[in-house]
C-alpha cells in the first residue's frame, strides 16, 4: 500500500470529504484526488498538510 492509499483509507474512516480533507489542510481537492488515485508525487511538505488533519505521523525508517 502506498501514500495515497493510506491517506485516502484514513480519509474515508474519518468520514471526510476530498472537500473536507482540503479545506483542513490548504491543499486542493483537484491534487487530493491526483494523490489518492496514485498519480502524483505528493512533496513531504504536501504529504505532512495531508497527514495533519488526518491525526497521522510521517514514520521515517532506515532501510
Amino acid at each position: 500500500m502506498n501514500i495515497g492509499d493510506e491517506i485516502k483509507k484514513r480519509r474515508q474512516g474519518l468520514r471526510l470529504t476530498q472537500q473536507a480533507l482540503a479545506d483542513m489542510s490548504g491543499i486542493s481537492v483537484r491534487r487530493i484526488k491526483s494523490i489518492e488515485s496514485n498519480d502524483a508525487n505528493p512533496s513531504l511538505a504536501t504529504i505532512e498538510k495531508l497527514l495533519q488533519p488526518l491525526g497521522l505521523q510521517l514514520e521515517v525508517t532506515e532501510a
